[in-house]
C-alpha cells in the first residue's frame, strides 16, 4: 500500500525547481521583481515580466477637471454663491472658481480653465480652502503635470504607489494590448508611471485619459475589466523610457 506513496514523493522530488527571481535591475521598496515564469500566451521578448505578489491590480482612471463641465448658463450674469477663492503656494490669488469643481480638480489633480489655462494640485497651504494650485506653462504640460514634475501623456501614463513601482518605470498592461482608445488608437499595452496620488496604494492603478468623456467611451471597451496584471521589463515598452 506504500508503494504509490514512494513513487510521488520521488515524482516531487525530481521536479524542477522555480527560477529564482531577478531582483538586480529595479530598486522597488518592498518588492522584487517577479519569478521570470512563462505566462500563458506571451513571449517575454515581447511583454516582460508579471510583478511579484497578487497578478490582479485594481484599475481606476482619472482625467483633467474642466472648469467648463461646471459652469451653468442660468447663472452666467449672476455671481456664483458658492465660488471658492484659490491661491498659488506664495498667497498670490489665481481665481475665484465653483466650489465643485474645486474640489473635482484637488480630486483629479490636473485642470484646464475656461480661458485655457492649465492647473494642478500644489498641495495644503494657509491660503484660501487650505489647499493650493498651480498655474502650468500649456506648451510644457497640455495635459497637466504628474508627479516630480512629470508630464502626463494622453493614454500612456499611470498613477502608481512608486513603493512600488519606481516613478518613470515603463510597464505592459495585457488587458489594454489592442483595444481601441477614444483618440482612434490602438493601444499596443504600454503605459509609464507619471504619477501618484492619495488613494492609490500597493496594487492599484489608475489609467489618465484626459477628460470625463474619453472615460466614458473607454468604458465601453473596458467594460467588466477592473483588474490589471502590470509586466516589467517589457521589450516593446521601451521607447517609453525616451519620450
Amino acid at each position: 500500500m506504500r508503494a504509490p506513496i514512494v513513487v510521488v514523493l520521488a515524482l516531487a522530488a525530481a521536479a524542477p525547481r522555480p527560477a529564482a527571481a531577478d531582483d538586480g535591475k529595479l530598486a522597488l521598496v518592498g518588492e522584487t521583481v517577479a519569478p521570470r515564469a512563462q505566462a500563458a500566451g506571451k513571449d517575454k521578448r515581447c511583454c516582460g515580466y508579471p510583478i511579484v505578489g497578487p497578478l490582479a491590480w485594481a484599475l481606476r482612471f482619472y482625467w483633467l477637471a474642466r472648469e467648463d463641465d461646471f459652469d451653468e448658463p442660468d447663472e452666467i450674469d449672476y455671481a456664483d454663491v458658492d465660488a471658492v477663492d484659490i491661491y498659488d503656494r506664495r498667497g498670490f490669488y489665481v481665481g475665484s472658481y465653483s466650489a465643485k469643481f474645486v474640489w473635482h480638480l484637488r480630486m483629479e489633480g490636473s485642470g484646464l480653465l475656461s480661458d485655457g489655462r492649465v492647473i494642478n494640485y500644489a498641495g495644503a497651504c494657509n491660503y484660501g480652502t487650505g489647499t493650493c494650485f498651480q498655474l502650468l506653462d500649456h506648451r510644457e504640460f497640455p495635459f497637466g503635470r504628474g508627479a516630480r514634475r512629470r508630464t502626463l501623456v494622453p493614454f500612456k501614463s499611470v498613477a502608481v504607489d512608486p513603493r512600488i513601482v519606481k516613478l518613470g518605470e515603463v510597464l505592459y498592461l495585457p488587458e489594454f494590448d489592442g483595444l481601441p482608445m477614444p483618440d482612434g488608437s490602438i493601444h499596443d499595452g504600454c503605459v509609464r508611471a507619471d504619477d501618484t496620488g492619495g488613494g492609490i496604494k500597493v496594487h492599484k492603478l489608475d489609467f489618465f485619459v484626459v477628460s470625463y468623456g474619453n472615460f466614458r467611451t473607454l468604458l465601453q471597451e473596458v467594460w467588466g475589466v477592473n483588474w490589471v496584471t502590470p509586466h516589467l521589463e517589457a521589450p516593446r515598452c521601451q521607447y517609453l523610457r525616451h519620450g
